[in-house]
């Protein structure tokens, strides 16, 4: 690979932000640590990340190397569908991750050759980082750019692709400054792939340059790669054999979402006896297991139940890791976060066919958005709103069936761009584009 020298990063931008802001962020996370264990398990796992990567890397074959970055879990699975065509045609995958949740779930990813933190972005931390992993192309999985590790991607001849790329709308509501800044750092890039043309022609109106190309979204291959491998049966305790029942999943639930809801499944449980409501919280802390219980009396909880059960009309989950499998059970679902930050990941009930519920927060989704104008997503704003919903498709069968009919043809129809994109960084890595 050819060395290049990166010039198009102003001096003044880049000692701002390096002698700067990455302290003052080092001192941030310290502070934090020592508050809060989340931020803890990333700063200890940081301290010996230089040593364990030289030893996992010795181990890894030199040559087509492709390091990919996500800043947490979510993002981390947008990647695996390409990872793992990837790893089909022989390339070797490095993984870093910015978060400590998404490093602890993902460490143990088999398609990977080593996982790893990726370090504080200083310039001394992103030279000796890259030349440990000596890439030949990097892939950035949305938005997660950190400005020296890229330069120093750049300067050992890597090529920089970002994949499931959207445009940072809030980008030009800002300051001068960051606008300029992100440019310079969007810049670094050599190709992105977009998820619609829409986000395809803000970056090359934003970067005054064609650089983006719409290949669309590497999720609806993951949750269809995960619909074909569900074995949920064999992980929990219940059954739900019945084919009578009604089963309701209420998927990553904050306390807005359960405060809506909760009054309107009661009254519902109470007129439909064949109706099973899954509470599965997003967060099911010992406190919020409790508190669903005040909300839901008569619920029982999943790791209190025995092996076969299955009578029950409310069932709180108080286990990780299980819900996007759990919805191939339910014939409606709602999924959480819709009254807070942004609706979550409305794909992992869509593709198995069942309509969707949400928050009115949906804007930041795409997906959710397009859902929602074919007919396949709903979303609620109050109690009443939420009930009236409920009752709808938790009663009416015919309007059921045909709203999940619609998310799984919406979900089909959106199937492939992980082998575009990796068709795309194989030939970045094999040195046929320039």
């Amino acid at each position: 690979m050819a060395k290049q020298k990166v010039n198009s990063i102003p001096g003044g931008m880049r000692f701002l932000y390096s002698y700067v802001f990455v302290p003052l962020t080092h001192l941030f996370f310290f502070v934090s640590s020592l508050f809060n264990k989340k931020m803890r398990r990333g700063f200890v796992g940081r301290k010996s990340l230089f040593g364990e990567l030289n030893k996992k890397m010795s181990g890894v074959p030199e040559g087509n190397r492709i390091w990919f970055h996500a800043s947490s879990f979510g993002e981390f699975e947008q990647a695996k569908p390409i990872i793992e065509i990837l790893r089909q045609a022989g390339y070797r995958i490095i993984v870093s991750l910015f978060s400590p949740s998404g490093y602890d779930y993902s460490r143990n990813y088999p398609n990977a050759d080593v996982i790893t933190y990726i370090p504080l972005d200083s310039p001394g931390n992103a030279r000796k980082f890259v030349s440990l992993v000596k890439p030949c192309v990097v892939v950035i999985m949305r938005y997660d750019l950190w400005l020296n590790h890229l330069i120093a991607a750049k300067e050992f001849g890597a090529k920089v692709v970002i994949a499931d790329a959207t445009f940072p709308v809030k980008l030009l509501q800002r300051a001068d400054f960051l606008k300029k800044f992100f440019r310079k750092l969007y810049g670094l890039s050599d190709l992105i792939l977009t998820t619609t043309s829409e986000h395809q022609k803000m970056f090359d109106f934003f970067l005054g340059s064609k650089r983006a190309a719409v290949v669309g979204d590497t999720r609806f291959d993951r949750v269809y790669g995960r619909r074909a491998a569900n074995n949920i049966s064999e992980k929990i305790p219940f059954v739900l054999n019945d084919p009578k029942k009604i089963v309701v999943v209420l998927g990553s639930t904050w306390r807005q979402d359960t405060d809506i809801l909760a009054p309107g499944l009661n009254r519902l449980s109470k007129r439909c006896t064949s109706l099973t409501v899954l509470v599965v919280p997003h967060e099911p802390t010992s406190e919020e297991v409790g508190r669903l219980r005040l909300q839901f009396p008569t619920a029982r909880v999943m790791s209190e139940i025995g092996a076969g059960e299955g009578e029950f009309s409310f069932l709180i989950v108080d286990r990780v890791g299980i819900l996007s499998q759990l919805y191939v059970l339910g014939d409606v679902a709602y999924v959480g976060g819709g009254f807070g930050a942004g609706v979550h990941n409305v794909l992992e009930p869509a593709v198995y066919g069942i309509p969707v519920i949400t928050g009115p927060r949906i804007e930041r989704s795409d997906e959710a958005i397009q859902l929602m104008q074919t007919g396949a997503l709903f979303f609620v704003k109050d109690s009443a709103g939420a009930y009236r919903v409920l009752s709808k498709m938790v009663e009416d069968s015919v309007a059921r069936k045909s709203a999940g009919n619609i998310a799984k043809s919406f979900v089909d129809k959106h199937l492939g761009a992980s082998l575009v994109v990796a068709e795309k960084v194989m030939e970045f890595c094999d040195g046929k584009i320039v």
